[in-house]
């Protein structure tokens, strides 16, 4: 039977009003839902989804009529939310259903008005759940729900958020009598078993259906690599130079704009916010009507640019994951992906936004940049075009969540410890929580004051128990007053995370911003970091400011959006490993060049740039001596070289240990840890930088075979434990322990405390259940202890083998060279002494007449008099103090002169201002302009005044002064 002639004949009406007949997704999917079967539904972004779901259950509400709230839609963004209900307005004003939308900044008059004439459908977010389920009529209406829609379920499963809805849909289901469908809304995923489990939990994993509709959809991806090119063209020389871009981001740029220029709707993605910005401002001397979108930016600033896309005023937006997700921004023709995504799933959402519907095929290119990039983009391409999508992970069990939840659960009554942990079990990360943790929680959250854990008295009944469940001698939870504060403050996992505003001490003028937990990581004074497309200095870091000067070296730098980079799978890295195989035998065959590159375009989808450079790097790989690929593991040690490719360049000779491990991100940085944890006792200080291929120990001596042993030797079992030593003395675990514990309630949501403190309440909690959440929070985000171990394995195995070479490859320097994307070439010292020179000029000082004292007045340096002397008594005795204590030191000045009394400082004060006259004196305006250098006073000004220089000599020297203060 078709679909449609399922439904009721009202809805049969409507339905043809907008669809000619099913489609393909509708066809497979309407009769499932109808049915009242739990479901998951996987489909490429744009296939109709949504609706598609939603008209089988909008038929079951207009013929059955069930109380309101029947159906919760739960989508994971707000924007989702606000643009899902602008869709769904034409079936409400045909159907008389009434739709509504609940989120954090739904207004009081409209909450109180859903409590008293509760909605037909609720469209709501994970965190808002969590309120609803403890509010006391908004908790009546939910007794009703008949159905759940989870939308976007991939991108809820790997987080704390998804595990907190886990048991949030676990604690509506008790609440229903567990009688409600739940259907879940996905892109392709590569756990369906995995994701299916969590939307329906552990206690009955095998009640839902699987369908993938992805599969139809057509995709046509290609990578391309323009700046692999021997010659340019002199337009993009010409953009170079205007872009102040390296030639080779020039043709990259110049290869996107001749892609785009002549599509209707594009949508360009980058890996980050900050490239976003970089790539849209370079863009913008190409095309002016290009605008960026990401998350950063103000949700009006957001809402603006979707219109105008959707309505053909601007043809292009450059984005991030920000409108990776089914945002109804109209019709998509072509999607550029700028540099590699990193992941396949990426990818295909992204790719999937072009060609909106099935009939039509999704296009994308990507871009690749540098060596790895181009090999990265290659093995992800081939993938998605076979739909092999790597695993999902599933975020395990969380206690911080689970802390919430008990008292979550006390606020809806009190409750019994059994019951409690039976309805949190049932949720899939926590299926196999032990009873014995369980009660250590309960007991936790008891200790800090929000529930009481009793089995001394009987509870009060609520109006869901009956009196044999409150049988006395069971063990309850039962709220304490400080519940509701706690559960209220702390509904969201994403912690709250403050910004410091990145100052150019040269211009005095702001940059950009840094969150909070990257200043943790790498904020500290004489790190390199690049941010707006610059490379910056950490000079240092006041209040909420971080100081900064522009400096060269790129290639050593930080960028400020690293820690945004999603980390390449272990999948992706293999195929890396296996072309690299492929390309090797080929030329260990003797086959020809031309027949290489052939072999490679027909087998991925390349260009004949991208297949050129892939065969280039292997040739000058196996001059070296030795491929390292999925099978072979190359360890090479040894001093690089000083000389450059034209993809990087060294920046030091220290001794190195690589390993080309092509386990991908997490695995890399997991067993790189591993090796420095277990060797720093003997070997000292190491260092430690990884990359999907490589692991790079940097070392202070040349003692590489006892790495190369420690590396031979790692045993699967001894990880965890060399994780936790690694981990718990570092920033990330102690930036991670602070949002564990602001979760749990120890400390207030707003608390910014300093290292020092923060390391008394690290020993104070030690070994709690705070204090094993923030390594599990770390073990589950930022690496993966089992993927290692099974590395481990197979290389203790002999399944993976180890060459071992002296001498640092070509593969190798790739791994210490870092080239980042869309940077301008360095500032010329010029460059930099004549922006110091304006902001000096720009500033304002103080000047006061330490002889009569009856004058003061502001100036900025550039206009200064040629003289600098009173204008009431004429004398020369003119003092320089900050601009804003002119007034004050004019009043010190009379003071003195009238042979008043000073205090210590006062007089202190007064010295600084009589010296700053004496300076006047001598050297005039020099003096006057030393003393504006921030941080620079009279006993600093005397020393660079001593040294008789001029012009841009005495800039340098100011600009040294103000470093120095800096630092000291």
């Amino acid at each position: 039977m078709p679909a449609f002639d399922i439904l009721s004949k009202e809805m049969q009406k409507y339905v043809k009003e907008r669809f000619e007949k099913p489609t393909p997704i509708q066809e497979k999917a309407i009769p499932i839902i109808h049915s009242g079967k739990n479901v998951l539904v996987l489909a490429s972004t744009g296939s109709g989804k949504t609706e598609t779901a939603l008209i089988p259950l909008f038929d079951k509400i207009i013929t059955e009529k069930p109380s309101a709230i029947s159906l919760l839609y739960i989508t994971p963004m707000r924007a989702l939310n606000r643009n899902l209900q602008d869709r769904l307005y034409w079936w409400a004003g045909k159907l008389d259903i009434d739709i509504s939308t609940r989120h954090g900044d739904t207004s009081q008059y409209e909450r109180t008005k859903q409590a008293a004439n509760p909605p037909d459908v609720m469209i709501s977010t994970p965190e808002t759940l969590q309120a609803l389920l403890v509010g006391k009529l908004m908790r009546e209406h939910l007794r009703n729900i008949k159905y759940v829609i989870v939308d976007e379920v991939h991108e809820l499963v790997g987080s704390k958020r998804g595990v907190q809805l886990s048991i949030g849909l676990e604690r509506l289901k008790n609440l229903t009598g567990n009688r409600v469908q739940i259907i879940g809304l996905s892109a392709t995923v590569g756990s369906k078993k995995e994701v299916a489990e969590f939307l329906v939990g552990s206690s009955d994993p095998n009640h839902i259906e699987i369908l993938d509709v992805s599969v139809g959809k057509k995709l046509d991806i290609f990578v391309e690599a323009p700046a692999s090119k021997k010659e340019y063209s002199e337009d993009v020389k010409d953009l170079a130079k205007k872009g102040s871009v390296s030639i080779q981001v020039a043709a990259r740029l110049s290869r996107v704009w001749n892609l785009t220029k002549d599509k209707e709707s594009v949508l360009i993605f980058t890996n980050t916010r900050e490239s976003a910005e970089v790539l849209s401002s370079r863009l913008k001397i190409l095309d002016r009507t290009i605008e960026a979108h990401h998350s950063s930016l103000s949700k009006n600033v957001r809402i603006e640019a979707e219109r105008k896309f959707k309505e053909k005023e601007i043809k292009k937006l450059v984005c991030t994951s920000s409108l990776e997700l089914g945002i109804d921004i109209g019709s998509i023709d072509f999607v550029l992906q700028f540099m590699s995504p990193r992941q396949v799933s990426k990818l295909l959402q992204r790719v999937g936004r072009s060609g909106h519907d099935l009939q039509r095929t999704s296009q994308g290119v990507i871009i690749a940049s540098e060596t790895d990039d181009i090999f990265e983009s290659t093995a992800i391409a081939n993938l998605a075009l076979e739909k092999k999508i790597e695993s999902t992970p599933l975020y395990g069990k969380s206690l911080d969540v689970l802390g919430h939840q008990i008292v979550g659960l006390s606020l809806e009554g009190d409750i019994e410890l059994d019951k409690a942990y039976e309805i949190i079990r049932r949720a899939k990360p926590f299926h196999k929580l032990g009873r014995d943790e369980f009660f250590e929680v309960c007991m936790f959250m008891d200790k800090l004051n929000y529930v009481f854990v009793n089995d001394r008295e009987r509870p009060t009944l609520t109006s869901s128990q009956s009196p044999a469940e409150t049988t006395p001698g069971k063990i309850f939870i039962r709220r304490k007053r400080k519940a509701w504060e706690y559960y209220y403050r702390n509904l969201s996992t994403i912690p709250d995370v403050k910004n410091y505003q990145l100052f150019d001490m040269i211009s005095n003028q702001a940059v950009g911003n840094l969150d909070a937990e990257f200043v943790a990581l790498h904020g500290s004074p004489g790190t390199n970091i690049i941010c707006k497309g610059l490379s910056w200095k950490i000079i240092e870091l006041i209040d909420n400011k971080l100081y900064v000067e522009p400096v060269g070296g790129i290639e050593a730098s930080i960028p400020a959006w690293e820690g945004e980079l999603i980390p390449v799978p272990e999948e992706v890295a293999k195929l890396v490993g296996v072309l690299r195989k492929q390309v090797s035998e080929k030329l260990n065959e003797k086959s020809e060049d031309k027949g290489i590159i052939s072999w490679l375009k027909e087998t991925y989808p390349v260009s004949d740039e991208v297949a050129q450079s892939i065969l280039k790097t292997i040739k000058n790989q196996s001059k070296y001596g030795f491929v390292p690929d999925v099978e072979n593991i190359l360890v090479e040690y040894g001093k690089p070289l000083d000389d450059s490719t034209e993809d990087f360049e060294v920046q030091d000779n220290n001794f190195r240990v690589i390993f080309h491990t092509s386990f991908g991100s997490l695995i890399n940085d997991t067993i790189g840890r591993a090796l420095t944890t277990a060797l720093t006792n003997s070997m000292g200080s190491l260092g430690l930088k990884i990359d999907p291929y490589r692991i790079v120990l940097t070392l202070q001596s040349n003692n590489w075979e006892q790495v190369v042993d420690v590396f031979k030797n790692l045993k699967p079992a001894d990880l965890d434990k060399l994780m936790e030593i690694n981990l718990t003395n570092t920033d990330l675990f102690r930036w991670r322990f602070l949002h564990v514990a602001k979760r749990f309630g120890i400390i207030s949501k707003d608390a910014d405390y300093s290292k020092a403190y923060l390391r008394k309440i690290i020993d104070i909690y030690s070994k709690s259940p705070v204090y094993r959440e923030a390594l599990n929070e770390i073990f589950e985000e930022k690496l993966d202890i089992e993927g290692a171990k099974k590395s481990i394995e197979s290389i203790r195995k002999g399944e993976v083998k180890i060459k071992i070479m002296e001498g640092i490859s070509p593969l190798g320097k790739l791994g210490l060279g870092r080239k980042f994307e869309i940077v301008p070439p360095d500032k010329p010292e010029k460059e930099i002494l004549e922006i110091f020179k304006q902001r000096i000029e720009n500033t304002e000082i103080g000047l006061v007449c330490c002889n009569c004292g009856k004058w003061s007045s502001v100036y900025t340096v550039k206009n200064l008099p040629k003289a600098i002397i009173c204008p009431i008594c004429g004398a020369r005795l003119v003092g320089v103090v900050p601009d804003r204590y002119a007034e004050d030191a004019r009043k010190l000045v009379k003071k003195s002169l009238e042979k008043k009394k000073f205090t210590q400082q006062e007089k202190k004060w007064l010295d600084m201002t009589l010296d700053s006259a004496s300076l006047i004196i001598t050297y005039g305006n020099d003096a006057a302009r030393v003393m504006a250098g921030r941080g620079v006073g009279v006993a600093t000004a005397k020393r660079v005044l001593a040294k008789q220089v001029k012009g841009e000599d005495l800039l340098k020297e100011i600009l040294e002064a103000e470093r120095h203060y800096a630092k000291t």
